[in-house]
């Protein structure tokens, strides 16, 4: 069970010195250092007045300043008189009720973004499907077949769609267990599991640190700015084969090292080949002083689009659901990472993980074995 935030208390018979902890939950105060007794000596003198008065009432509801071991610190009291007389509520910290604010915000932003693709994005599909096979009825032979295409393809989207919006909302929670991972071999998964087209390769810059993190939903984010990479870097049409993505599945516990040198089958070249070679389209992962990038070779992101890009639904594509990068976005907030996009060396997309805690190689010599799944 998650822990209310605040310090929650008791003050018998409403006594304005007296404060009794009864629980610690989630906040910035310090409660050992909290006087039980002689509360007052620790409220700012100009505020003592505005205290007692509040807790006159069968209701409390004061913001006040702390002074405690030599820092001051501003706090907001929640109350209310039981059938005994003392007061009972909650201490906050100021800071503990503008971090719970920003969170509930942040709820109705995602609540918001839910109830727009239930009403509208949604909505089209369904429409599209339905209409579609209301005409099916109406019709004989291949015109039959057409109509029924159409609407398989609309159920198709709103099943990609949903999928998204679900994921979306899973990776808006903060990461309760990381582990040093290997990041080459998180790589390596990612991009079989994505199943590139002919033609599009994928060049490492060696060697890649080891970082903390929640190894599954690290590999999700690299997943989608992969397919992003195929499905924006060129002006070609390039699509991951459905089929590829399958097969790729099935080699998640190949050793990393298979790929190593050269190019594989897999379209995994080392960087100095990449130089060299002129395929359709190159995805460049490489390390940064304290975190990584993903780059591509591709046709870039429009300066004017970069702000707009990890907005959920943007997307630049007829048939992209928008979503893609806003999970890569909320991934890396999770971690307590930050994401931007800028342009790569090449003249394409370049994604910047920053503030990521990466780890000495030499501090630990369990890093990269590839997990079942």
């Amino acid at each position: 069970m998650d822990r209310r935030p605040g310090v929650a208390y008791r003050r018998p018979d409403g006594d304005p010195t007296q404060f009794t902890v009864e629980a610690a939950g989630e906040s910035r105060l310090n409660t050992d250092a909290l006087p039980q007794t002689d509360w007052l000596r620790v409220v700012e003198p100009d505020d003592r007045d505005r205290l007692r008065d509040a807790l006159d009432g069968d209701a409390v509801d004061v913001t006040y300043r702390l002074t405690v071991d030599g820092e001051s610190a501003w706090v907001h009291e929640r109350g209310a008189r039981d059938e005994s007389g003392d007061i009972v509520g909650y201490l906050f910290s100021a800071d503990d009720r503008v971090e719970r604010r920003k969170q509930l915000e942040q709820q109705r932003e995602r609540l918001e973004e839910f109830a727009s693709v239930v009403s509208h994005d949604l909505r089209n599909p369904l429409s599209v499907a339905v209409g579609n096979i209301e005409l099916a009825r109406e019709f004989d032979g291949e015109e039959v077949d057409e109509r029924l295409d159409r609407a398989h393809d609309a159920l198709d989207w709103m099943d990609d769609l949903i999928s998204d919006v679900l994921a979306l909302a899973r990776e808006g929670r903060s990461v309760e267990e990381t582990a040093t991972t290997d990041l080459r071999s998180v790589v390596d998964q990612a991009w079989r599991t994505v199943g590139a087209p002919e033609g599009v390769v994928l060049a490492v810059d060696e060697p890649l640190p080891p970082v903390e993190c929640d190894r599954s939903r690290l590999r999700q984010a690299l997943e989608n700015l992969f397919r992003n990479a195929i499905e924006h870097g060129t002006p070609e049409t390039l699509s991951v084969d459905p089929v590829e993505q399958n097969a790729g599945r099935s080699t998640d516990n190949i050793d990393p090292e298979t790929f190593g040198g050269g190019i594989s089958e897999s379209g995994i070249v080392d960087f100095e080949s990449a130089a060299d070679s002129d395929p359709l389209l190159r995805v460049f992962v490489g390390r940064l002083p304290n975190g990584f990038y993903v780059a591509d070779d591709g046709t870039g992101i429009d300066p004017s689009e970069r702000d707009a890009v990890f907005d959920p639904g943007h997307s630049t594509e007829r048939d992209g659901t928008g979503f893609g990068l806003s999970i890569v976005e909320r991934i890396a907030e999770a971690h307590g990472w930050e994401v931007s996009v800028t342009e790569s060396r090449t003249g394409g997309a370049r994604f910047e993980f920053t503030g990521v805690d990466l780890v000495d190689a030499e501090e630990t010599d369990t890093v990269g074995t590839v997990p079942s799944e």
